[in-house]
């Protein structure tokens, strides 16, 4: 199929050009926005020859095309008929997001910059809990002691750091979110709590509540304030804000927050987590098997954010979390049914895939597994949900609980050791649930679910010879591994091996002697080619595409040869971030195919141009 085929089976999937308001494109997708998502037809989209997969996200319906995108989009604005802008002629309509939409972007905004410290927090906590359990430490030892303060520090002041979070979300001034998180767990008022004291406001009755590890009340303050903060800026001359704005939302605010706002959002998540716990216990079984057998299908479209604040909070008002406990299973699942691809294919390439998935799955990063391996080939999928559905209801049955928030695979098990009962039969009732999961989706994949077929690629290219490579950093920062970028189409690899940087200055330099492949139009990312015959891809920033080249400055075109080390452009750094844009820039080897190894050099390590950070292998 040809591009110009592709862009029209494209345009007709999606709905016709009626349905379509807006088209642009980044390095990798066509990003439609559409009046009716509900009007593509997904399946046959991805089903596609020249498309990899679908996301939808941030009210965008994304195609996923690859480094030659830009050559489809060509197309689709000749079928569309529109300007290059990708602008339809009603494109001027306002774009209305449904409420629960808006929800899950609200909550993926709050949580996600804070999952890599619960993960570490609750993992930490469950070896704790284990070592006491087994008998190793007990909790009068300094070591127990010191290392639990640092395990329950982020649990104990959540409203503190939910806070800060919630005021990036709500464009609000995020120290000041800060410390009204902090006002609700003001040791004074917690003392308070704990002794049975009174408090009166104005003579107003203050009902004293304990807002350590609560998640909804320091939300809902935060959008309060963010409200109050729009309203005094209006007001206040500008010469007087710097004082007087934080003052009044101080005096405001955080009265508010103890009288009404802290009050009814706790007793809002005590019936959250009674109505969440209700359901559950009409029939655990049942539960399980229905919620394990599509959890990773919800994951893939983001809709498991709806359920983070449920998880949460059953563990601040109860100390554990029995839904997730059923849903532990499903990354298991997902990793047997990789490890068995590994065991019965016979492809070179696809055994190295596998593999790497599978043990990147056991430590419960399972984007490898899903969007790698098991989506690609279909079944394998599939017989991970089934297998995840036993898992879930085995779990269920057991009364299994998750007694802290954590990460998946072998490093989350301990979060399932009760604090006060050990390894008791819930603990081994999920044990069994995971061992199941695993097992099931190994043997139904292994003999059911796989044929040893070659999935074809997308779209043919002539493959270049390709020498050996050293790839130093274009830009100055932290080198962080690819897969703990936030976006799975590059976390999976599926674009290609690389790394990513977490970028402290604005400026892109050459990582190695070659030529300019491409420049994209929107200036936020980059194609380049070594002397040895290495493709690059240079992306500044997630979703940056929608800045429409804002905030960049490229300073080299097309075929211009550029030498290690020379400046291909800068951009503004604090500007991207300050609209609300994640800076985490991937560097992609794009034709990673044609090389036998690319290994990651200086990770975690703060680089510039004068540090390699890949080594590319012929």
């Amino acid at each position: 199929m040809n591009n110009l085929d592709l862009a029209k089976e494209i345009v007709k999937l999606v709905g016709g050009k009626e349905n379509i308001r807006s088209v642009i494109h980044c390095v990798t997708r066509l990003r439609f926005k559409l009046k009716d998502e509900k009007m593509a037809e997904t399946d046959k989209i991805k089903a596609l020859k020249g498309v990899m997969t679908v996301v939808k996200s941030g009210g965008q319906y994304q195609v996923v095309i690859g480094d030659h995108v830009g050559l489809v989009y060509d197309e689709v604005v000749q079928v569309l008929g529109i300007n290059p802008d990708g602008n339809t002629d009603d494109d001027t309509e306002t774009e209305h997001k449904n409420l629960f939409n808006k929800f899950v972007e609200l909550i993926s905004g709050i949580f996600m910059p804070l999952l890599g410290l619960m993960a570490g927090s609750g993992v930490l906590k469950g070896f704790l809990v284990a070592a006491v359990a087994l008998g190793f430490l007990s909790e009068k030892d300094g070591v127990y002691e010191v290392l639990y303060a640092a395990s329950d520090a982020m649990f104990y002041f959540m409203p503190i750091i939910l806070g800060f979070s919630a005021g990036k979300v709500f464009k609000t001034n995020q120290y000041m979110s800060a410390a009204i998180g902090a006002a609700l767990v003001y040791p004074t008022f917690v003392d308070m709590y704990n002794n049975g004291a009174s408090l009166t406001f104005l003579h107003i009755p203050v009902i004293l509540m304990n807002y350590t590890m609560s998640v909804i009340p320091v939300i809902l303050a935060v959008y309060f304030m963010s409200k109050v903060e729009k309203g005094l800026v209006k007001i206040i001359p500008k010469s007087l804000q710097l004082i007087f704005v934080p003052l009044l939302l101080l005096v405001i605010v955080v009265p508010v927050s103890l009288l009404v706002i802290g009050p009814i959002s706790t007793y809002a998540s005590q019936l959250l987590a009674d109505g969440a716990l209700g359901l559950y216990s009409l029939s655990p079984m049942i539960a399980g098997f229905l919620l394990a057998g599509i959890w990773q299908i919800a994951v893939m479209f983001g809709l498991h954010w709806a359920f983070i604040p449920i998880f949460i909070n059953n563990i601040t008002v109860y100390g554990f979390d029995p839904i997730n406990a059923m849903l532990f299973c499903t990354t298991f699942a997902q990793t047997g049914a990789a490890m068995a691809v590994m065991l019965r294919t016979r492809d070179k390439e696809l055994r190295s895939l596998s593999a790497t998935a599978t043990l990147s799955g056991l430590f419960g990063i399972t984007e490898p597994a899903i969007y790698g391996v098991n989506l690609p080939y279909k079944k394998p999928f599939i017989m991970a949900c089934i297998a995840s559905a036993f898992g879930g209801a085995i779990a269920g049955m057991a009364g299994a609980k998750y007694y802290a928030f954590g990460s998946g695979g072998i490093f989350g098990i301990p979060l399932f050791i009760s604090p006060t009962d050990g390894f008791d039969s819930s603990f081994w009732g999920f044990m069994i649930s995971i061992g199941v999961a695993f097992a099931l989706a190994l043997v139904l994949t292994f003999f059911f679910g796989f044929k040893d077929k070659k999935v074809e690629p997308a779209i043919e290219t002539e493959k270049q010879p390709v020498l050996d490579e050293t790839i130093y950093s274009p830009i100055e920062g932290q080198l962080i591994d690819l897969k703990d970028v936030k976006d799975e189409v590059f976390s999976s690899g599926m674009m290609g091996s690389g790394a990513a940087i977490l970028p402290t200055n604005g400026e892109i330099r050459a990582p190695f002697d070659g030529t300019v492949l491409n420049v994209f139009k929107t200036k936020h990312a980059i194609g380049l080619i070594s002397k040895q015959g290495v493709e690059l891809l240079i992306h500044v920033g997630l979703d940056t595409v929608n800045l429409n080249g804002q905030f960049f400055d490229i300073a080299v075109t097309e075929t211009q040869e550029v030498k290690q080390g020379d400046v291909l452009g800068t951009f503004d750094l604090a500007a991207i971030q300050e609209a609300g844009y994640d800076v985490t820039t991937p560097i992609i080897v794009t034709n990673s195919a044609a090389l036998s190894d690319i290994q990651l050099l200086n990770v975690g390590k703060n680089v510039d141009h004068r540090q390699p950070i890949l080594e590319a292998k012929a």
